[in-house]
């Protein structure tokens, strides 16, 4: 990579990413970033595969982190927010490496968190994402609502409030990193917020999904094996039960109404393909 990347780093929020053998569209998101003058920080958990090591590794507005193997997202997520905290960083937004980004998405986050200052103090994080298009009615108003479940990705963090909740949960590998910290800040009265405005943000372009017509609705979905499925049930139990720990019952109600939907939809998937498959035998008899 070319040194002459901005290092004047002005930007009042940093950026954050856990990577495991990443394609070159993630390198390309990260350049962004670092040439947009961003403080850009990165756990990567497949070190065997060198390409971010060698590419970031040595860069002045990059810190680069790994344990020598894959450590999972809860301890990866906690690792960059906590990086930056101590580098006195008050925000850092995080983004999935399959997340789709540009410049116009940083810096509408960067300018949302600059104009809700007074929000820093009862906000864990606010998730953005693209639901809802901008008017330009709507431009400069970064409107949000509280929710109480949030996909990590696409989130600003809110740094002192992550050190006083203790970060995300590192015993939780994949399955229910996000729900996790949900329950964790709503335990501690802090709030989650969604803001669906946020421009070039699609956090569904490069996952593996499948596109399927079902009741006259087309729905990305995704198969997945049984090995997963027996991960992300022992998650939202351990979810549930500590729900109920904790006597924050409607919060154990929406980790269950969320599984349930969970296998619902893996289901449905499999029944597709089972009929797919009749349908291939009948076709070649």
């Amino acid at each position: 990579m070319s040194k002459g990347y901005n290092t004047n780093l002005s930007r009042r929020i940093a950026i954050g990413f856990v990577t495991y053998n990443p394609n070159n569209n993630l390198i390309l998101r990260i350049n962004v970033a670092i040439e947009a003058g961003f403080m850009v920080y990165i756990y990567d958990n497949s070190p065997t595969n060198n390409i971010v090591r060698n590419l970031y590794n040595n860069i002045n507005t990059c810190k680069y982190f790994t344990c020598g193997k894959n450590a999972g997202l809860g301890f990866g997520i906690s690792t960059v927010c906590a990086q930056a905290y101590y580098d006195s960083y008050l925000a850092l937004v995080y983004f999935d490496q399959d997340t789709v980004f540009n410049l116009s998405t940083l810096d509408f986050i960067e300018d949302f968190y600059i104009n809700n200052l007074n929000i820093a103090s009862s906000y864990s994080a606010i998730v953005f994402n693209s639901k809802n298009s901008i008017n330009e009615s709507d431009k400069g108003t970064f409107m949000y609502k509280d929710v109480l479940l949030a996909r990590s990705s696409g989130s600003l963090f809110y740094l002192n409030n992550l050190n006083k909740i203790n970060w995300h949960d590192e015993t939780y590998f994949v399955d229910c990193v996000d729900y996790e910290f949900c329950l964790n800040s709503n335990n501690h009265n802090l709030k989650i917020g969604e803001c669906s405005m946020a421009p070039g943000f699609d956090h569904e372009l490069e996952q593996p999904d499948i596109r399927y017509l079902i009741f006259g609705k087309e729905r990305p979905l995704r198969k997945y094996s049984g090995k997963r499925i027996f991960f992300t049930t022992t998650s939202s139990l351990r979810l549930v039960l500590y729900s109920l720990k904790t006597l924050n019952i409607p919060f154990a109600a929406v980790i269950t109404r969320s599984y349930i939907i969970y296998v619902y939809w893996q289901i449905i998937i499999r029944l597709i393909g089972f009929f797919e498959s009749i349908k291939w035998g009948e076709r070649r008899q």
